[in-house]
């Protein structure tokens, strides 16, 4: 027997995470809008690339997108006296990164056609837990601290993205590692 034409899969992004990637990424440019007009000029040309990559499904146009996305986040940190945008540009950044290679991942293993919302939710709602906890814990060094300094702050969020990214990063590995089984 031959499969019909019914049965074929649609290797795209899908719908769910891709919907949240795009809220992750414009949560950043939001944050980003209170810096200097080169910050939203990193952070719109970022959320134009992270855009595209979850659309086309392109993993390394997502890479490209969330670095650039990120230069924004610091050039606005930078211009800024308040720490607290930066720090959520920089979670939304990271979750937006961690969500699109999710998505683009999925539809490239089960399709877009499949039923997977319950495990896009899971998803999202660990990547959202993974950058709240870094967040809070870089935040709270940097209060305790910092002393209001601006380099000590810079260093310290720069720290708690490289903690989100590592967070994030682990568990992306040990899913490839069991898919591979």
């Amino acid at each position: 027997m031959t499969g019909t034409d019914d049965e074929t899969i649609t290797r795209r992004p899908t719908v769910v995470l891709s919907a949240a990637t795009i809220a992750a990424v414009l949560a950043a440019v939001l944050a980003i809008g209170a810096g200097a007009d080169s910050a939203l000029a990193f952070g719109l040309l970022g959320a134009v690339c992270l855009a595209a990559g979850v659309v086309r499904g392109l993993p390394t146009a997502l890479d490209v997108g969330a670095v650039v996305l990120f230069i924004g986040v610091v050039v606005g940190g930078l211009e800024q006296t308040a720490v607290e945008p930066t720090v959520i540009g920089t979670i939304a950044t990271v979750i937006a990164w961690d969500l699109g290679h999710s998505a683009v991942d999925l539809g490239e293993q089960l399709g877009r056609e499949s039923r997977t919302a319950r495990l896009e939710a899971v998803q999202i709602v660990s990547s959202l837990l993974v950058g709240l906890l870094s967040g809070t814990v870089g935040y709270a060094v940097y209060v305790v601290a910092g002393g209001g300094q601006p380099v000590a702050a810079a260093v310290l969020l720069l720290l708690a993205a490289v903690l989100i990214t590592i967070g994030l990063g682990t568990q992306r590995g040990r899913s490839a590692n069991w898919s591979g089984s």
